[in-house]
């Protein structure tokens, strides 16, 4: 057979308009290309010289060309009117763009208004139970949140995060009054602004200060000495920090001479340990158990094993904490109930912590009152023996406040003083690594004022 004359017969009788397209001699064109492709398959060209495979190859690529050719023109005659037509819609259609976005720029903000009126509606009636204190707490500008106003943010999830301000603000409101003193007026102006008891006893020293400057001055005598009286309370862990809280915030010195609250793990004052595990812990927080709300539970412990002064290994992990995390503590750690939804239960997680620093001290940062229980707890829950002594880098930090002039001993200030990065506070994993150079750092400190302190 004569492959070469066959394709050089190829003729397309096809045709084309806007929504049909036919093609006559598809069959006919069909069964002759395939007896040109079954009788090029069956010849062996190593048996012909290099000019025949050349000829045979010139020849389907032209028929190939032909082939392209046909498709290329028949697309463009089945295209062509409708981009003419697509372009003319397109012109039309811009000019109903501008007017749409207008309006529905429009609408947008009257609905952003009317959500925000639902939203101060119901924080006026939700904080109706503060009293005289209600139109001043929902008037703050540290009160409404911006991100309420969004179509993604739900109103379950904004009337959760008024409730939590107003629940929030009925406890700070009373903690000031029942311990705010003289000053008791000026820091209710201040949490008015702020809606934030942080800094409340900074402030009231130094509004102290300010007072006792430009006071006259009294005859010394007339309150008597001062000295110290030595009490025994006995109360729970709750209740003995926020009883501690207020008589600080009341400008009260308090100091712990002897602590007999239960112990689950045993404290150790001294660093003098080589190999130990820096750790931390974020929780859901609560609104109180006195509200009807649920125990604190964790939802995130990080930690850092350190050997002979080495990063050896990390941990962290999330938690499913069995409950809702608080709204103001989604805010501070940046973990969401979302994020924990698919993740271990606590048990198991502390299970797996407990793996990781058995045999090791345990260091943290004012850890004593409650990442120490939180843990203690969890791992009693769970069937978990934790009988890790622990250190707290925050007693050991006091220790050279004075001496080096620091405004406190939070974690946040010490690393800011040290020049290390700490980016994602209120992060376990962040808090953990960071608080192996602070506590590198303060045990330098101690070696340098060695003999002073």
């Amino acid at each position: 057979m004569n492959t070469q004359a066959n394709l050089e017969g190829i003729t397309i009788v096809a045709s084309q308009q806007p929504g049909l397209a036919t093609f006559s001699n598809y069959d006919e064109l069909k069964g002759l290309l395939q007896s040109v492709h079954d009788a090029y398959m069956a010849i062996d060209y190593a048996e012909f010289p290099l000019d025949v495979a050349e000829a045979d190859l010139k020849a389907l690529r032209k028929a190939k060309k032909v082939l392209n050719d046909a498709r290329k023109e028949l697309e463009e005659g089945y295209t062509k009117p409708f981009a003419v037509v697509r372009d003319q819609l397109d012109e039309l259609i811009g000019l109903l763009k501008e007017p749409e976005k207008r309006i529905a720029d429009h609408v947008k903000e009257l609905e952003r208004e009317a959500k925000r009126a639902e939203i101060v509606a119901y924080a006026a009636e939700r904080a109706s139970s503060l009293g005289e204190h209600a139109a001043r707490i929902t008037g703050s500008p540290a009160f409404f949140n911006p991100k309420w106003l969004n179509k993604t943010c739900s109103a379950k999830q904004w009337r959760a995060d008024v409730d939590a301000i107003v629940e929030r603000a009925a406890d700070d409101i009373a903690s000031i009054q029942a311990a705010g003193g003289d000053a008791r007026q000026p820091l209710l102006a201040r949490y008015y602004e702020t809606l934030t008891m942080d800094g409340a006893r900074e402030f009231v020293e130094a509004l102290a200060a300010d007072v006792s400057a430009d006071a006259p001055a009294e005859a010394s005598g007339d309150e008597g000495p001062v000295g110290y009286k030595v009490l025994k309370v006995t109360a729970t862990e709750r209740q003995m920090l926020k009883l501690m809280g207020e008589l600080e915030l009341a400008g009260f010195d308090v100091e712990v001479l002897e602590d007999g609250m239960p112990q689950p793990m045993r404290e150790i004052d001294s660093p003098d340990f080589a190999d130990y595990v820096c750790f931390d812990i974020e929780t859901t927080g609560t609104f109180g158990i006195a509200r009807g709300d649920a125990e604190a539970e964790i939802t995130e412990i990080g930690a850092v094993k350190v050997v002979g002064g080495q990063v050896v290994d990390r941990f962290d992990m999330l938690a499913n904490p069995g409950r809702k995390v608080v709204p103001h503590i989604a805010r501070l750690t940046r973990i969401t109930d979302e994020m924990l939804a698919g993740e271990p239960p606590v048990d198991e997680v502390i299970a797996r912590f407990a793996d990781f620093c058995r045999g090791f001290v345990l260091v943290g940062h004012n850890v004593k009152g409650c990442d120490i229980p939180h843990i203690a707890r969890a791992a009693k829950r769970a069937g978990v023996a934790m009988e890790n002594e622990f250190f707290d880098t925050y007693q050991y930090a006091k220790k050279f406040r004075d001496v080096q002039g620091w405004d406190n001993v939070k974690l946040e200030y010490l690393s800011a003083q040290f020049g290390l990065e700490h980016e994602d506070a209120h992060r376990a994993w962040c808090d953990a690594e960071v608080n192996v150079d602070v506590f590198h750092r303060l045990k330098e400190l101690a070696s340098y004022h060695a003999g002073v302190l």
